[in-house]
Formats: structure tokens, C-alpha cells, sequence
């Protein structure tokens, strides 16, 4: 019937509780297991709240024939970010021509460009590289400056090669890498 409870007087019935046979090799395995997990999350925790897996800027230089190139650029960034990649060019006594700077044109491809300063006098673009060349600045530094963006569908980074050309052939040459963290 609807509503009526069952009689109380009877006895329910019972679930059986056979004692359960504990594996202990199995249960340190599991116990190690998630040792070894809660370690592992804790040193990611760590190395979160550090910056170990932030973004990072190194620096690159080099030189020969007289000229001196350093390069700041992202080693370590991740997608949508700003960053920055500066080049200085040196050579005491001054700029006698036009400065020719070749980079791995793939390089460029994790990038949204925002502004480069100077704006080279000419670019092309080869096979393998992106080539400006500009103008002889006053004094004995160029420098040049990238402002971008890095581009949101990019995932692991790319290495790139940047040379100072003289004759056509690189006098100063920069190899360095851009890693892109998810």
C-alpha cells in the first residue's frame, strides 16, 4: 500500500561483510604512487611560484671583423605575450656604409610586429632569411628594436640564426632560440 511503512518486527536483510584480504604489496604500490605524484605536483607548484616556467629574456652576443653584435631577445615566452628583441650592432670609429642584418625569416613567423625602429632603408627577403639594411647611423651603435607580439596559435618556438653581413657573407653570427610555453 501507499504510505504504510513495512512491519518492524521482522529482521532486515543483511548485506554480507566478508573480511576483505589486503594486498600489502599492493597497497605500498599505491601508497607510493601517490608519493610520487604529490611530489611531482608540489615541485611544479614550486616552480610556478618561482617564475622557472615564466617568461625569460636572454642575451646573445658576438663579434669579429671589428664589429660587435648582442642580441636581448624572449627565450622563454608563451602565446598573446609582448616581447621584445633588440639588437646592437657596434664598431668603434663608426658606420663607414650601409649595415646589412640577415635573420631566419622562420624566426619571425611566431610574431605579430608591432613597430621596428629604424625602419631599414630596404628588406627582402630570400629563401632562408629576412635582410634589412639600413642606413649608417651617427656614432659607433645601431640599434635595433622589435616590438611584437607572440602569436596566439604558436606552441613550441623556433631557433634562428642573426648575422651581420659584410660583402655578403656574415662577418658576426648570432644562434639563439625562442621556446613558446602552453
Amino acid at each position: 500500500m501507499i504510505g504504510r511503512m513495512p512491519p518492524t518486527g521482522g529482521s532486515r536483510p543483511r548485506l554480507p561483510t566478508a573480511a576483505v584480504e589486503t594486498d600489502i604489496r599492493r597497497a605500498r604500490r599505491a601508497r607510493n604512487g601517490r608519493r610520487v605524484v604529490m611530489g611531482l605536483l608540489g615541485v611544479l607548484v614550486v616552480a610556478a611560484l618561482t617564475s622557472f616556467l615564466g617568461v625569460h629574456t636572454s642575451t646573445v652576443s658576438g663579434s669579429g671583423n671589428g664589429y660587435s653584435l648582442t642580441l636581448t631577445y624572449p627565450s622563454v615566452t608563451r602565446p598573446g605575450l609582448a616581447v621584445r628583441w633588440i639588437l646592437d650592432v657596434r664598431h668603434p670609429g663608426g658606420f663607414k656604409g650601409n649595415v646589412t642584418i640577415a635573420t631566419t625569416s622562420r624566426y619571425f613567423d611566431l610574431f605579430d610586429f608591432n613597430n621596428l625602429d629604424p625602419v631599414p632603408s630596404s628588406q627582402i627577403t630570400d629563401a632562408t632569411s629576412s635582410i634589412w639594411v639600413f642606413d649608417p647611423p651617427p656614432g659607433d651603435v645601431l640599434t635595433i628594436t622589435m616590438d611584437a607580439r607572440v602569436e596566439p596559435a604558436q606552441q613550441y618556438g623556433k631557433r634562428a640564426v642573426t648575422e651581420l653581413r659584410l660583402g655578403g657573407f656574415g662577418a658576426v653570427v648570432l644562434h639563439y632560440m625562442t621556446r613558446v610555453m602552453p
